[in-house]
């Protein structure tokens, strides 16, 4: 029957030298080696070794450890070894009152097989002075014990390098969005352009030019999305096309791991009923265009795709707006700041853009004091159209969010409410 380990609180009225001494005692019949470790110094001196100890009997820490986790220390836990023995980490856990630090790890023996070690770092009094010294205490553990850690490893190892999987398919998908439904949106826009004005043949060519190219271009990123390396350890997204089966996969992982992240009793915000609008959200009724008179107005739209500006401006200067339009975050936060209060009627506001993305852009404005830039409606027209995409862009103070491809009846529906 394995012995039970002295308890520091039993010894809680004695003296340092007492609880030491005691400590000592009991510790030697536990644990393997003992070392006193001087924190502020870093040197150490053994006061409980054998033969075949893996540790010289004194020493300093910094390079002992360092030498230990290259030489002997299993790769998989020389990291955590390491961070278990920087002093640095050590003060600050015993300045927050944290005594009693542990860590197992696995450690190469004589005979070449790596075998579990219980480590614990032990402050013997929470009376702290300028010179604080420490235990080391390092304990063998048998084979019981040993298969039962392994088990452990292997199962947080697993979580682990799910969790790997799900980032990695997470960001796929993201880039997917990014780099298929951004021209895809203008691919769109263009086409309904073409197809309702095509009196002039040279601009419905240009049109269809443009339309052409930009197909090209989301030909061109399927291609590079198949080779990317996110999805070479997964057999439904090897040498294949992104079929639904994939997309479908990608999207659950990622939408369960929004789930898991909202249900960690953190308070969410709510979404208000008239905040998202996606292409499939507007009502199918009177099959006739409304007519939108937006004159007199002025719109700020902050988009990086070239077709998608085509279409917005045309889109708007048709409707009556002026349209100025800003490549960058920065640019949009400096156009908005720079010009006179109620200069701007609403801002439309991709996400992806350079140099600022559209939250940090968003924010800053809302922030930036000027007498309109709390009520001025700012659109997030945008192919990142999560749940949680939704949820930072309320907290980052959007007055909407359109997912792209962008119903554009549906945009100029809004808009025309918020503008009047």
């Amino acid at each position: 029957m394995e012995q039970k380990e002295f308890s520091i609180e039993s010894l809680e009225n004695f003296t340092t030298e007492q609880r030491v001494g005691q400590l000592l005692q009991v510790w030697r019949d536990y644990y393997t080696e003992i070392f006193e470790v001087d924190l502020k110094t870093g040197s150490f001196d053994s006061l409980m070794g054998n033969e075949k100890s893996f540790w010289p009997r004194k020493g300093f820490v910094n390079i002992e450890v360092i030498l230990m986790a290259e030489k002997l220390v299993h790769p998989d836990d020389k990291q955590a070894f390491k961070e278990f023995f920087d002093l640095d980490k050590v003060g600050k856990l015993i300045s927050e009152g944290i005594f009693v630090t542990k860590l197992n790890f696995r450690l190469i023996d004589e005979t070449g097989d790596y075998r579990w070690v219980k480590v614990k770092n032990i402050v013997p009094t929470k009376h702290i002075t300028d010179e604080v010294r420490f235990f080391s205490c390092f304990r063998l553990v048998d084979e019981e014990t040993g298969k039962d850690l392994q088990a452990r490893q292997e199962l947080n190892d697993a979580v682990e390098m799910a969790k790997k999987k799900l980032e990695a398919k997470s960001a796929l998908l993201n880039r997917i969005y990014r780099e298929i439904k951004t021209p895809l949106s203008g691919i769109i826009g263009m086409t309904e352009l073409a197809a309702e004005n095509n009196d002039d043949a040279a601009r419905l060519a240009d049109r269809i030019k443009k339309i052409s190219e930009e197909a090209r271009k989301l030909d061109k990123t399927m291609s590079l999305i198949r080779e990317d390396e996110d999805t070479s350890e997964d057999p439904e997204l090897i040498n294949d096309a992104l079929n639904d089966k994939a997309i479908n996969k990608i999207t659950y992982s990622v939408r369960k791991e929004v789930a898991d992240k909202t249900d960690d009793g953190e308070e969410k915000p709510e979404i208000p009923d008239d905040f998202v609008y996606t292409s499939g959200k507007r009502k199918e009724g009177n099959k006739k265009k409304p007519v939108y008179n937006f004159t007199g107005k002025r719109i700020l739209v902050v988009e990086d795709n070239e077709l998608n500006i085509e279409v917005m401006r045309e889109l708007l200067e048709g409707a009556g707006a002026e349209v100025d339009i800003a490549e960058d975050g920065r640019k949009a936060v400096i156009r908005f700041v720079s010009m006179p209060a109620g200069t701007y009627d609403a801002i439309l506001m991709d996400i992806d853009i350079p140099i600022l993305d559209g939250y940090s852009s968003t924010r800053c404005i809302r922030i930036s004091g000027k007498d309109d830039s709390r009520d001025i409606p700012i659109y997030a027209v945008t192919s990142n159209n999560f749940n949680e995409d939704v949820i930072k862009s309320i907290e980052y103070g959007f007055s909407a969010f359109f997912a792209k491809p962008v119903d554009f009846r549906t945009l100029f529906e809004k808009l025309a409410i918020d503008l009047t």
